[in-house]
Formats: structure tokens, C-alpha cells, sequence
């Protein structure tokens, strides 16, 4: 994917969430001025004009309004293509309603609501669209105000140039919606020069601690010897024969080394993540039950921002007050089964936070799941192509004692950046009697080429 076509919620979702006000910001004023500007338009005698069409404009600069602010929604990211069309077609159709309901009765230019409309409602798409995007359709859409006005120009009550009633119409145009495209340039720009700089230095970092991580990693193999396996030579040389009680413990301490070296093959980032909410719960005086249901380590092939998001998320639940430190389980399950073999996938749909919901999983809850084995990966040629994407399916459950709202509340800010960085996102509650209520985060991570972002490194 190349620079011009990135944007600020794909980089940076948590700024994109700050920025998000700004969306029914503009949608208000949009709309406050449309109507305004019609009613007080509609009192002056010179510029009455066709009452009907000038309620159709206000509804469809309403309509943009309100759909800006739909689609920006956290919830509802990231932010489609399609809805960048409507609300260009939608405030195009309101200038020209506009136009239309005052055609040879429009005295002046300045205080026409089109124009300003499809400049605010360009601008607000700056954190949630491409610069070259926004750039170009306040381009097309400048182009056809530009002519609407060359047309009218010799019915406005101002005897000057059609040029410089283009110019005006123009400019309160493309001043908000390039200073848009700017801003999404310039902070895409940014973005990537930090990130590039982020890695270089990670680089240099894990340079410098290399030789740290080997001399810490041979001292505690050399601890773990001097306390078993050391001894027993010692006492092997000072007796100077093996006897059959050495040759048991010997098979003892290498099986517990053999052990040792399979769980910390075994470990991923989503193990060290628990592991790292478990001490922090520990170092608070709580002891923590903190499952990790993952047995084909399908978390190794987390992208690194679908790591991070995870990880926060999970800091999140467990830093929450009315947290169950014994509910906390997180499963990472095959999503990629349902692909080659026509059976349909189960619907993931919305349900409000605050009702009751089953789990849509093809499997029973997650406490009663029983443990099957690993999976083996279909080969290429059976079943899914080796080249399509790897479908996997994370579910997070935890027990919280909030209210409803409180935990929207705590979710908002984070839901806002799962629904950038992974497939469909489902939350759902469930209350037994006499228990926490059971908060369950459902979402997709989709792995393959298709979802990895080629960012060009910024020179």
C-alpha cells in the first residue's frame, strides 16, 4: 500500500478516536447553516425562491452530515470508500438543490450554504480518508460549482466579472477541503517518519542488549545446573563410578530440563502478555486465575498491531475496577476451517452491550471447551489454497461488576481501535444469578498478504 493512499486511522487509530468530535462538530454547523441561510434567504423578496427544493436541499446536507458522523463512528471503522462517495454525491446534491430553488434569483453568492457545506464536509474526512481522495474530489466538486456560477453570473445584483464570483464560490470550496488533504498528508507523513524512526531505533536497542540477553541467558542455564545436574557430577567424579540411583536421577533432571525448554518454546507474546497482567495483579495483592486457551500457538502470527491492541486491551480489563481476577480467559481459535469446505461461517452480528447474548461460536462456551489436540494445517490443494489468508478467531472473556454504560465507557477507546486493526468485532453480556456479569469480546485476525500494510520508509 503506498503513502498517498494510508491514513491517519489506519496508522494511528487512537489519534483518528480523538479527532473524532470534530465529525459532529462539522455536521452541526453544516446543518445550522443550511437552515439558517434558508430562512433568512427565504424572507428577503429578491432571492425567494422555490420553497420545496430548497427542503430538499436542507434534507440532503442533513443527510451528508449525519452519514459523516455515522461513519466516523469508532465503532463503525475504518472508515469505507463508499461512504466518502455518498457524502460527496449528497452535498453535491445539495448545492444544486440550493442553486436550482433561487436559479435567477440569487442576489449574491456569499451567503449560499452549498459551497461552505461541501468544503466542511471534505474536511471532516481528513482523519479517516487519503489526502489524494479528498484532493481530488474537491477538485470535481469545485469544477461543477464553478460552472453553476459562470451560468448565474449575470443575474447577481454585484456588476463585476463572472471570474470573481467564480473565485469566491471557489474558494469556500477547496480552503476547508484542501486544508483537509493537507493535514492528512502532512500527519500520514509524520506518522511513517516516526515509525521508521521507532525501528531503527528498536534496532539499535536490541544491538546493544544482544550480548546483555546471552550473558543473562547463560547465567541462569548455569544456575539451573549448579543446583541439579552439577552436584551430581560432583559426586559422580568424588565416587568415582555411576551407580543405578544416579543413572535415575540423571533421567529425572533431563527430563525437567526437556520440560523446561518446551514451555518456553511454547510461549508467545499473548503468554508473556498474561503473564505480565498476572505479576502486576500479584504485586497488587490479588491472586489471579488468567487462562490462555491457544494450543497451535496461532498468536505467533499476530500482526504487530494487533499485538499491541490485544495487549492493551487486556491491561485494560484487568485494571478495571469490579475485575473478577478468576474470569479472565482468552481463546485463539481456527477461523480458517469454514474456508473450501461450503459449510457457512457463523454470524458474527452487534447485540447492545447491555442484553444477554449467546456465544456464535461452533463450539460450546469457553469453560466447558475440551481440549481436542492440536490441528493439523491443510495441506496446498486440500481444502483452502495455500495462498489464501489464515482466518483466526479471538475470544476474551472476563467478569466485571459495572454497570452496563461504565462498561461501554471503559470499552469505547479500545473497540475503536480493534475495529481498525481486526475483521468484525462483537461484545456481548450475560449474567447468571449470583455472579459478575460475563463481558465477551469476539473479533477476527486475518493473516496473509493482502493484510499486511508494504508502508514505503520515509527518506
Amino acid at each position: 500500500m503506498s503513502r498517498s493512499s494510508l491514513t491517519q486511522q489506519q496508522l494511528d487509530p487512537l489519534g483518528a478516536l480523538a479527532a473524532w468530535p470534530l465529525a459532529p462538530a462539522i455536521a452541526a454547523i453544516v446543518t445550522v447553516s443550511a437552515v439558517t441561510a434558508t430562512i433568512t434567504q427565504t424572507d428577503q423578496a429578491v432571492q425567494a425562491g422555490n420553497a420545496p427544493l430548497g427542503s430538499l436541499a436542507i434534507t440532503a446536507v442533513t443527510l451528508a452530515a449525519i452519514l459523516l458522523v455515522l461513519a466516523s463512528r469508532p465503532r463503525n471503522a475504518p472508515f469505507r470508500g463508499a461512504a466518502h462517495v455518498a457524502i460527496g454525491v449528497l452535498a453535491l446534491a445539495a448545492y444544486l438543490l440550493e442553486q436550482a430553488s433561487r436559479w435567477n434569483h440569487n442576489a449574491l453568492i456569499q451567503d449560499d450554504f452549498g459551497p461552505v457545506a461541501i468544503g466542511l464536509l471534505l474536511l471532516g474526512l481528513a482523519p479517516y480518508r487519503p489526502w489524494r481522495q479528498i484532493a481530488s474530489t474537491a477538485g470535481i466538486l469545485a469544477l461543477v460549482v464553478a460552472a453553476v456560477t459562470w451560468v448565474q453570473a449575470p443575474f447577481h445584483s454585484i456588476d463585476v466579472a463572472p471570474l470573481v464570483f467564480v473565485t469566491v464560490a471557489v474558494t469556500q470550496v477547496l480552503a476547508p477541503a484542501l486544508a483537509g488533504a493537507a493535514y492528512s498528508r502532512r500527519l500520514v507523513g509524520s506518522l511513517l517518519a516516526w515509525q521508521t524512526d521507532a525501528r531503527r531505533a528498536i534496532i539499535e536497542r536490541t544491538e546493544e542488549t544482544r550480548a546483555r540477553v546471552v550473558r543473562a541467558v547463560v547465567e541462569q542455564q548455569r544456575t539451573e545446573l549448579a543446583a541439579g545436574v552439577l552436584p551430581l557430577l560432583t559426586e559422580v567424579l568424588d565416587r568415582g563410578e555411576i551407580t543405578k540411583a544416579d543413572i535415575v536421577r540423571a533421567g529425572v533432571l533431563a527430563a525437567n530440563v526437556r520440560k523446561a525448554l518446551l514451555r518456553e518454546l511454547d510461549k508467545t507474546w499473548l503468554d508473556a502478555a498474561i503473564a505480565r497482567e498476572r505479576a502486576a495483579l500479584l504485586a497488587r495483592g490479588i491472586t489471579p486465575l488468567l487462562v490462555v486457551a491457544d494450543p497451535d500457538r496461532r498468536a505467533a502470527a499476530f500482526h504487530t498491531d494487533q499485538r499491541a491492541a490485544t495487549a492493551a486491551l487486556l491491561g485494560a480489563l484487568c485494571s478495571a475496577p469490579g475485575f473478577d481476577p478468576c474470569s479472565l480467559v482468552v481463546q485463539v481459535t481456527a477461523g480458517d476451517e469454514f474456508r473450501g469446505t461450503g459449510a457457512p461461517r457463523p454470524a458474527l452480528t452487534r447485540s447492545p452491550l447491555n442484553t444477554t447474548s449467546e456465544i456464535p461460536l461452533s463450539t460450546s462456551p469457553l469453560r466447558t471447551i475440551p481440549d481436542r489436540g492440536p490441528r493439523r494445517e491443510a495441506a496446498p490443494g486440500a481444502g483452502a489454497p495455500a495462498s489464501a489468508p489464515r482466518l483466526d478467531q479471538v475470544t476474551i472473556q472476563v467478569g466485571i461488576d459495572l454497570p452496563a454504560r461504565a462498561v461501554r465507557a471503559l470499552l469505547r477507546p479500545y473497540l475503536g481501535v480493534l475495529h481498525v486493526v481486526f475483521g468484525r468485532v462483537r461484545v456481548s453480556t450475560s449474567r447468571a444469578p449470583g455472579r459478575r456479569p460475563l463481558v465477551t469480546l469476539e473479533f477476527d485476525a486475518e493473516h496473509g498478504p493482502e493484510r499486511r500494510r508494504a508502508v514505503r520508509p520515509v527518506r
